[in-house]
């Protein structure tokens, strides 16, 4: 609560009023119902008037601390024990503001796209996990969707504390719920757990942009983006530079500079739904580009205004101009487009609104209704876009159009800068980070941007910070002949940055997915897996974090022999008289061949024969046929290591 003295703070004591201010002392991340991390100074700060000091207080521990010219203040408390409830006080000589039932223990911070942020309604056996979920000492902070060109102090949306109960559990993430859950049993401390994330998000929008342009990749993007924080229009001008020199290398014209005439390929949009449902053959399925164009006349005086353009939602993301002038581009499936104009982009008579709309899987098109469609002018009148909407489709394979650097799941840095940048230096015990499938596209990249993000979230809760990663599982229907692909790939890159960073470990999940379904359902045993990760890498326990490990790939005569590590007691070749899954290969991913496999204690031996045998190669496949699992019932992730 937050109160003025001293009649508010008398009020507050007898009432339990919780008074609002523009500029609370304590941040959000400090309120009622917490988690304090234990063991480890608790840094703790805010806002007050500027030259003002703060006297913090915790339990026995008190320290002071004075603004800045900004307001913001920043006490660093003594390390607590586990325990609790304590109270976290605030006050200067004008204000208090007081944290109340804060619990100390372990506070994990969890990340990721939409399989960390699959709810535990959504997950196995989910009424019965819903029924039981009555667990007062853990304690769930969930951040709304947002995002920002640049970092913030404040959330965009209000963020709270809730204890774990059958009416609160529902909504939190399954794979963050079930993991608090099992390191409670573990460790008998109050838990915390942040859920921060985002289905669809690509890693990039979660990493700091100091970190993506050391990877060398994002300059051009880079700059778009300065150039869009500092001035919309210019930034907007920028990117439209790219995007329509990219679009003349396919020598389809400039449709945003074609005016409507008769016999031009264009057709009347059956309906503003997606364009699967049109009952057109070659929109389904459709990836790719879907042009529309539609017009709205404007008086003179109505010219002059200037006004912003709706559009309601387009799938997945769109590029649009007005009269040829750029307008606005985001990438978002469902969210509304409102793009203020530059001057002088309206103008008197009929005026031409065209979007290409991009589609990546599934649904696609843009959406909305006559209410949603129009242009805002700035004395607050609606023109609605009435002139009827057509559409033209994109012939051809036309290759990965241009994104914009500030759209919503795909943006640089723009998650990040409003749903982790916000939490400040919040003490936390690890990171648990579930994502990767969006990046499937730039999977060989995927081990530094990885990297990147654990350095950059590192400097913002400490250089000491552990990760754990959840390895992609399985998802598409198994092939019957050796494959590269995007998903497997990035499993690689995955395995490969947790493995030369001593603060991470990988929970693999082979076993857990399902061939049809990116979500699957089994959370519980995810968190299993990163129970056990955890207690490796937190607890020092003398177990396996993951499974068996490859050590290296040796030929001895006509043979490869595989030498393998971590394993939980023996080597094990489930439902089989030997392993399965392992290939041999030359230079060229084509090169490479199925081989049969024997097992002899910690060894796997595979007989060359006629071909190459350079690298080797197990499991290497989007949802693989593979076996070799240890007494821990721990699978062997996939790999490929170079043959010595």
């Amino acid at each position: 609560m937050f109160v003025r003295l001293p009649l508010l703070l008398a009020i507050s004591l007898l009432t339990g009023t919780a008074f609002a201010a523009d500029a609370p002392l304590l941040h959000p991340m400090f309120q009622d119902h917490g988690v304090l991390q234990r063991d480890r100074p608790i840094p703790v700060w805010g806002n007050a008037k500027p030259g003002e000091v703060v006297t913090v207080t915790l339990g026995g521990a008190t320290m002071t601390a004075k603004a800045g010219t900004d307001g913001a203040w920043r006490a660093d408390l003594p390390a607590q024990a586990a325990g609790g409830p304590v109270i976290l006080t605030a006050k200067t000589a004008t204000a208090q503001q007081v944290a109340a039932d804060l619990l100390v223990g372990d506070v994990y911070l969890c990340s990721g796209q939409s399989n960390m942020e699959m709810q535990v309604a959504r997950s196995l056996d989910s009424w019965t996990e819903t029924n039981r979920a009555k667990h007062p000492n853990i304690r769930y902070l969930s951040v709304d969707r947002a995002t920002n060109t640049s970092p913030q102090r404040d959330f965009t949306h209000p963020v709270r504390w809730r204890a774990v109960t059958p009416e609160t559990v529902g909504d939190m993430s399954a794979v963050c719920y079930f993991f608090g859950r099992e390191m409670r049993q573990i460790v008998d401390v109050p838990v915390g757990l942040i859920n921060s994330s985002w289905g669809g998000s690509t890693i990039e929008s979660w990493m700091d942009t100091a970190d993506l342009a050391k990877t060398g990749l994002y300059a051009q993007d880079l700059a778009i983006l300065s150039a869009y924080d500092k001035d919309r229009h210019a930034g907007i001008r920028k990117y439209f530079d790219v995007w329509e020199a990219w679009w003349k290398t396919k020598g389809q014209g400039e449709p945003w500079r074609t005016a409507p005439a008769a016999g031009d390929g264009w057709r009347a949009v059956p309906s503003l739904t997606s364009f699967v449902t049109w009952g057109v053959p070659e929109l389904n399925p459709y990836v790719g580009i879907v042009w529309y164009r539609s017009t709205f006349t404007l008086t003179e005086a109505q010219a002059k205004q200037g006004g912003t353009l709706l559009l309601g939602s387009a799938d997945d993301y769109d590029v649009s101009w007005i009269n040829d002038v750029p307008a606005g581009s985001l990438y978002g499936p469902g969210d509304p487009r409102r793009y203020p104009l530059p001057a002088r982009t309206l103008k008197p008579g009929v005026n031409q609104v065209t979007i290409a709309v991009i589609n990546g899987y599934g649904d696609g098109g843009l959406y909305g209704s006559a209410d949603e469609q129009a242009i805002l002018l700035a004395d607050g009148t609606r023109v609605p876009i009435d002139g009827g909407w057509q559409y033209k489709v994109t012939p051809g394979e036309i290759g990965t159009a241009p994104h914009a650097p500030w759209g919503t799941v795909d943006g640089l840095s723009t998650i990040r800068n409003a749903m982790v940048a916000p939490m400040g230096p919040y003490a936390v015990r690890a990171a648990l980070w579930y994502q990767g499938e969006s990046n499937t596209a730039k999977a060989p990249e995927y081990q530094s941007l990885l990297a990147g993000l654990m350095s950059g979230w590192r400097r913002q809760f400490g250089a000491d910070l552990p990760f754990l990663v959840v390895q992609l599982p399985e998802y598409g229907y198994p092939q019957d002949k050796p494959i590269e692909s995007g998903w497997v790939r990035l499993r690689e890159s995955q395995r490969m940055a947790v493995a030369a960073d001593p603060r991470a470990a990988m929970a693999v999940t082979n076993g857990l997915g399902d061939w049809y379904d990116v979500h699957p359902a089994n959370k519980q045993q995810v968190a299993k897996r990163l129970t056990r990760a955890a207690r490796h890498l937190l607890l020092g326990e003398k177990i396996t974090a993951s499974g068996p490990v490859p050590v290296d790939a040796q030929r001895h005569g006509d043979v490869v022999r595989i030498r393998f590590t971590d394993i939980d007691g023996q080597l094990k070749a489930l439902n089989h008289h030997r392993p399965i899954g392992f290939e041999l290969c030359g230079a060229g991913w084509d090169s490479c061949r199925f081989v049969d496999a024997s097992l002899s204690g910690d060894t796997v031996t595979l007989p060359i024969g006629d071909g190459p045998a350079i690298r080797v190669r197990y499991c290497w496949a989007e949802s693989g046929m593979c076996n070799l699992y240890d007494d821990a019932r721990l699978p062997t992730g996939q790999f490929e290591i170079p043959v010595r």
